[in-house]
């Protein structure tokens, strides 16, 4: 890959070797073209004649005043004999229109003189018939001209006539063209090596205004190679297409430079760019060329404002020692000075040599080289970033296996808790033979579950599911289990237990809503006390009732309102009978098919175990649950059968 720096000097040097051949082209050879620098004489509209007229000079540098109409006239002589060859005469450019006679027989014309149509910067080069070239006696060639366009030159003004080998003059046309399409080719790959960097990177705005700018000076300079003025393209569009791109090219290099160096555009910048915008959208209209040429005035003015934007730019950027800016004040140095001369040529002499265009070449391999500097800086230092991240990455990864280590300790030990504080019932209490099952979803639940003797015949117990799962309703769990011990050794009622509960919890809860189950077993009035609050109800199977059936009661959960008012409801109780106490997530467990297991299999599953004792059951249950999800369970599981012995 070849070093920055190294690139810079091949692209300067041939740079350089362009300026150098252009400027020293080869000379002419004067055997077979004389350069006809005397013996012109004019002769305006009136028929006045004035001798010794200068080409190469405009009219309106010698006196005349627009608009102006009239005829060059020189007599040149061929020997008798003369070089072989086809012959022709290059006038270069002419302003505005003319018509070219030999021995008054028509060459040719450029532009239409009746009716007036100009074509001021097409070339000149009309080709000479043999058989009109008088031998040893004078030859007249009349170029008759028109020009209306004020602050033109007029008439021949920008080269001295030469006569001669045509194909001469036309190789000398094509080699000036050469270097012009080298130059138009460069600008292309510019455009294309921008347009393909911005593609590949969106955010790079500098590329995609450098493009542009390449793009531009493209149409700016087609218009100006000889070979142009030959092919069939209307000269409308030509001066469009010339005067257009003339003017948005600079507005499209300070773009460039404001998106190079991450600038604002303040509101003086975007009144002179939107400007010079302007006056671009104004050459694309059918003006004629005295507009045209106010239009360039304006344009030069807005160039002079132009080019003081960018003193700011380059004055911060170079005091912050900012590469690219350095790199670019070349760029812009050398289009200053050859943009100069250009403009003292074109308004002294009309004699414009377009030094120019090797100056915005320039800048644009200053772009060019300013944004592969810019990528490359930011690629080592987002490589340096890379490698910092990698680090910091390492670094809090560590700390969070390490934080992940602690929590799951703590949630370990915090499961050890709950299940200490969650009873597992297995046995007997007095005249009752009970079964508990407990299944967090997670290392720890929602899920409440215990009981309190008050006596050796009433023994109480509560079943809570709080919303969710995970630390916060253990949480919620825990504060539970420590209010029912205490109201349950002063109130025996369980709906005004529920109401105790519902108050000290809505203080506290905000999400949390809790469904909850309270029973009572008074052993010596053989009752059965309950009440509901949101909870699922329980189930109660009697050998003397063929089908399980709910008890009824639903209520409200707890949490939801300040005040509730549960209901406690009473059954009698019968030897042999059985309760079944559940949280929903036995029958909302789902299927592979997403089918919930329902109330209705539970009830099934109980009908058909009412046999077993508790334990069997509830293993049976349990397993029936696992292989109908056939995965893991959505919800805390947990459920308590309770038979009367």
């Amino acid at each position: 890959m070849i070093p920055l720096r190294m690139k810079t000097i091949v692209s300067g040097m041939f740079l350089l070797c362009l300026i150098v051949s252009d400027v020293f082209a080869g000379p002419i050879d004067p055997q077979r073209i004389q350069t006809l620098n005397e013996g012109w004489e004019y002769y305006d509209a009136n028929g006045s004649k004035f001798p010794g007229i200068l080409t190469g000079v405009g009219l309106t540098s010698q006196g005349f005043e627009i608009p102006i109409r009239g005829h060059y006239k020189i007599e040149v002589a061929y020997p008798e004999s003369f070089p072989s060859g086809s012959q022709g005469i290059f006038l270069d450019r002419i302003q505005s229109a003319d018509r070219v006679y030999f021995n008054d027989k028509l060459l040719g014309n450029t532009g239409e003189i009746d009716p007036y149509s100009p074509a001021w910067f097409r070339s000149r080069l009309y080709k000479i018939p043999l058989e009109w070239i008088e031998r040893g006696k004078p030859n007249v060639i009349r170029v008759e001209i028109r020009c209306e366009e004020y602050g033109f030159h007029c008439g021949i003004f920008r080269g001295i006539p030469k006569l001669g080998d045509f194909d001469e003059l036309k190789d000398t046309l094509i080699q000036e063209d050469a270097f012009q399409l080298v130059l138009i080719v460069l600008f292309l790959g510019v455009f294309l090596q921008q347009s393909i960097s911005y593609s590949l990177n969106r955010h790079s705005r500098a590329s995609i205004f450098l493009s542009l700018s390449a793009f531009l000076f493209v149409f700016w300079r087609l218009p100006l190679l000889h070979k142009v003025h030959y092919v069939d393209i209307p000269f409308g569009f030509l001066s469009r297409s010339f005067f257009f791109s003339q003017t948005v090219f600079p507005s499209c290099i300070l773009y460039f430079l404001y998106a190079l160096f991450r600038r604002k555009t303040g509101w003086t910048a975007k009144l002179i760019l939107k400007s010079s915008l302007a006056v671009g959208a104004l050459h694309l209209l059918d003006l004629s060329g005295t507009h045209r040429v106010i239009l360039v005035y304006v344009w030069e003015g807005l160039l002079v404002l132009l080019g003081i934007l960018l003193v700011p730019i380059f004055y911060t950027e170079l005091r912050r020692k900012v590469m690219e800016a350095m790199i670019m004040v070349g760029g812009v140095g050398l289009l200053a000075i050859f943009a100069i001369i250009d403009i003292v040529l074109d308004n002294l002499t009309g004699k414009n040599m377009f030094l120019s265009q090797y100056g915005f070449f320039a800048l644009l391999i200053s772009g060019a080289v300013s944004i592969s500097y810019q990528n490359a800086r930011a690629h080592s230092e987002l490589k340096k970033l890379n490698l910092t991240l990698e680090a910091k990455v390492d670094q809090r990864t560590e700390e969070l296996k390490r934080q992940n280590r602690v929590l799951h300790e703590e949630l370990e030990m915090a499961a050890n808790l709950q299940t200490r504080l969650i009873p597992r019932l297995d046995g007997t209490i007095h005249r009752l033979s009970v079964n508990s099952v407990y299944i967090p979803v997670d290392q720890v639940g929602g899920d409440f579950l215990d009981y309190h003797i008050l006596n050796e015949k009433k023994i109480m117990f509560i079943l809570c599911d709080v919303l969710g799962h995970g630390v916060a309703s253990a949480l919620v769990s825990s504060m539970l289990k420590v209010s029912f011990l205490e109201l349950s050794r002063k109130i025996e009622e369980p709906s005004q237990i529920l109401s105790e509960l519902n108050d000290r919890m809505f203080q506290v809860l905000e999400k949390n809503f809790i469904s909850a189950f309270v029973c009572l077993y008074d052993l010596e009035k053989d009752e059965f006390r309950y009440s509901v609050a949101g909870h699922p109800p329980p189930v109660l199977l009697r050998e003397s009732v063929p089908e399980p059936e709910f008890l009824k009661g639903r209520g409200m959960i707890l949490g939801m309102v300040k005040n509730i008012e549960p209901t406690t409801y009473t059954i009698s109780l019968r030897t042999g009978d059985r309760f079944f106490f559940y949280t929903d997530g036995v029958t909302e467990a789902l299927s592979p098919q997403r089918e919930i297991f329902g109330e209705q299999r539970l009830l099934e599953v109980l009908k058909n175990n009412f046999s077993r004792n508790p334990r069997n059951l509830n293993e049976e249950i349990l397993s029936t649950v696992r292989s109908f999800s056939s995965s893991k369970i959505p919800d805390d599981l947990t459920y308590l059968t309770v038979d009367i012995l």
